[in-house]
Formats: C-alpha cells, structure tokens, sequence
C-alpha cells in the first residue's frame, strides 16, 4: 500500500464541544427555534395549535370587539371545506359570523394549485346554502403561502379569475361524488362571490402570536416566561381565610391560656400580633401561585395541588409530635416546611421560595381533607386526637 495520502483526504482533530451549557440542556439537546420545530410537528399537533393560538391570542384580543364565542374543529371528509371555525357574536342584522382557518400540513409553501379545491368547496356550499359566507377564511401553514398564492390573495379579483379558469381541472371532481359544473346560476353566484374574504397567516406572525398564550412554553419548551404577581394580604380578613384564621387563634389562646378570638384581643401580645401578619402574609405569597396557575396555565395540570400535596406529605409528622401548645406546633410545622427540598418537575417550582412553603401550610389548615386516610392540619389537638 502506497505511504502517500491522496489530496482529497485531510487529518482531523479532536471535535470541541460546548461545555458551558446546563444539565437541562445536556438533557434536553440542542435548542430547536420554534419556527422550526412548526415545520417538523404532526398534522394533528398543527391543528391543535392553531386552536391554541385562537384561544390564547385571539379570544383574549377580539374580547372587546365581535367577542369570539365558539371554536369548534371539524374532521374528516364531511368537513364541507371548514377545519378550524371560530364563531363571533352575530352582526346587527342578526347573520351568524364566523371565520376560517385552513390548516394546510404540507411540506413546503402553499401553491394554487394546493387550494384551488378550497375555494371552491366554499363557494359550492355556501351557494346551496349548508353555511353562510364566512367573514374571514385564513390559510394557516407551517410554510405559509408562497408567491403565487400570496400576489392571488392580494388581488381578489385575479383570485376569481384563476379559480374559474382552474375549476374543471382542480374542482369539478373533487369537492364532492358527484361532478360540480360552474354553470348557470352557479357560475353567476361565483363571479359574484367577494373573494376578499381569503387570506394567509405568516408562520413567523402564528409564532409571535402563540407565544403570547398560556400554551406556548408547554408546545415548544423555553419555561414559563411571566412570573407570579405577589399578592399583598389585604387589611380586612376575607372570607377564604376563615379556617385557618380560626385555628391560628385557637393556637394563640392555647398558648396565653386565654381566649382570642380577633385582632383586638390579640394586638395586647407583640410576639404573637406580628406572628400573625406574617402568617398571612405567607398565605397570600402562595395565594399568587395558586392564582398565577388558575389564570396563566392551562387547566388541569394541578401544579399548586402537587405541590400543597408535597408539603403536606413532608410536614404531617411534624405536626403529630408532642408539644406544649399549639403555637409551638405552628413554628415547627412551618420551620420544617421551610426546609423541604420539593419536587423538580413541579411546573411551579421555579417560582417557590421559603415563604411559599410556610404560606402552603395555612392553605393545608385552610381545607378539610378530601381524603379520610389523611390527618386534618390543626394546630391545637384534643384528647381524641
């Protein structure tokens, strides 16, 4: 074998890598930008983002005006040419109003030749009736409209022309079983029809919009990127603090042997006045987390609960010891609450500091359990306990 090296061949060195990333990097690989990821994602998962996208962004920025109130998503081969359809409030003369968005999963830029069908199926079934004309019909695609389609959808009337002239080849056997002829009344009501209504959605404008919903990081990753409002306490004690409220100064009376039963009477102990405003002021540090999952996460994940249940589960021994009163049991509970290290794939966690942890057990003496098996959080046991 000959010892010389042919010029195409060249010695390579060691790869480098990137050391400065985090475990959760290591984990999770490279970052996918999510204009990217919308381009590799299922059918399915398409569609289910577009009707995030309606419901995060434009629900929240039509609420003020023609309020959507309905999204519904039709599947199949009856879908009559509808795919995601919000409906708005009715217009004055009392038509139903709605818009369109066609949910187009191809692997490359909408071309004419893709929707010519499309806009056939909307003026064939509106023609017979089965649905009145939509106030907008959106093409919505991972790779957006391309030149043609786009210049036909900012020239309403070029639009009309090319699809008469493209029926019998994109349409007359293709919007039902039976062959759609564009003639007689038909042909009229088509030349007539205001194509104006049709337009496209950039994917870079569906990012940029999605990413202002509640869904985004849970459909492309990133974290949550608003952080908890903290709640001050009010001054007056609300309604949905009377429970804890009520054992906090049972704890009290226990330990002054003395019954207090409000703020006046409580205000002659220093000690124990300022105990109290901090425990409410720890019940509402975790009062914001509760409300920031209500208002700014999607239902059913029960990020709050899974963490009330950990607290819970770490602090219940504590509570069963031995102590002198139960104001003692209320420092120690809280103490040993302060110090638990919680579950790292609670979506919560980010956000929980000590005085959540502390504030979770009020939440906990606020509530009777659901559970028979599980003890009550008090702080002051009788002799049956």
């Amino acid at each position: 074998m000959s010892n010389s090296v042919s010029s195409d061949l060249f010695e390579i060195e060691e790869p480098k890598y990137n050391k400065n990333i985090s475990n959760k990097q290591l984990l999770m690989g490279n970052y996918v930008p999510p204009i990217d990821r919308l381009k590799v994602i299922s059918e399915d998962e398409f569609e289910e983002l577009v009707e995030e996208w309606i419901y995060g962004y434009l629900m929240q920025k039509y609420e003020k005006v023609q309020k959507i109130n309905k999204v519904i998503r039709l599947a199949g081969s009856g879908d009559k040419g509808r795919d995601v359809v919000a409906y708005r409030e009715y217009s004055k003369d009392g038509k139903e109003v709605w818009d369109n968005y066609q949910c187009k999963h191809y692997k490359d830029t909408l071309a004419p030749s893709d929707v010519w069908v499309e806009f056939g199926k909307i003026c064939y079934y509106t023609y017979k009736g089965d649905y009145s004309v939509p106030q907008n019909y959106y093409f919505v695609s991972p790779h957006g409209v391309g030149t043609k389609l786009s210049d036909l959808l900012m020239k309403p009337e070029d639009l009309k022309k090319g699809l008469i002239e493209n029926w019998d080849k994109h349409c007359l056997k293709k919007i039902s079983k039976d062959e759609i002829k564009l003639t007689g009344e038909f042909k009229s009501y088509v030349e007539l029809f205001d194509f104006s209504i049709f337009d496209s959605i950039n994917p870079g404008e569906l990012i940029n919009q999605h990413q202002q919903t509640i869904y985004f990081p849970f459909r492309f990753g990133g974290g949550l990127t608003r952080k908890p409002e903290r709640l001050s306490k009010p001054v007056e004690i609300k309604d949905g603090e009377q429970l804890y409220i009520k054992k906090l100064y049972e704890a009290y009376s226990e330990h002054k042997n003395e019954e207090i039963l409000g703020f006046s009477q409580l205000k002659k102990f220093k000690f124990l006045f300022q105990h109290f405003q901090r425990q409410r002021t720890y019940f509402y540090q975790a009062e914001s987390l509760r409300i920031f999952e209500r208002d700014l996460m999607p239902e059913g994940l029960n990020a709050f609960e899974e963490l009330k249940d950990e607290v819970y589960h770490g602090v219940i021994d504590t509570i069963y010891n031995e102590y002198n009163d139960g104001f003692e049991r209320i420092k120690a509970t809280t103490n040993k609450a302060s110090s638990l290290v919680l579950g790292s794939s609670n979506l919560l966690i980010e956000f929980v500091d000590v005085k959540d942890k502390m504030g979770i057990c009020h939440h906990l003496a606020n509530e009777i359990r659901k559970n028979p098996d599980e003890e009550e959080v008090t702080w002051v046991m009788n002799d049956e306990q």
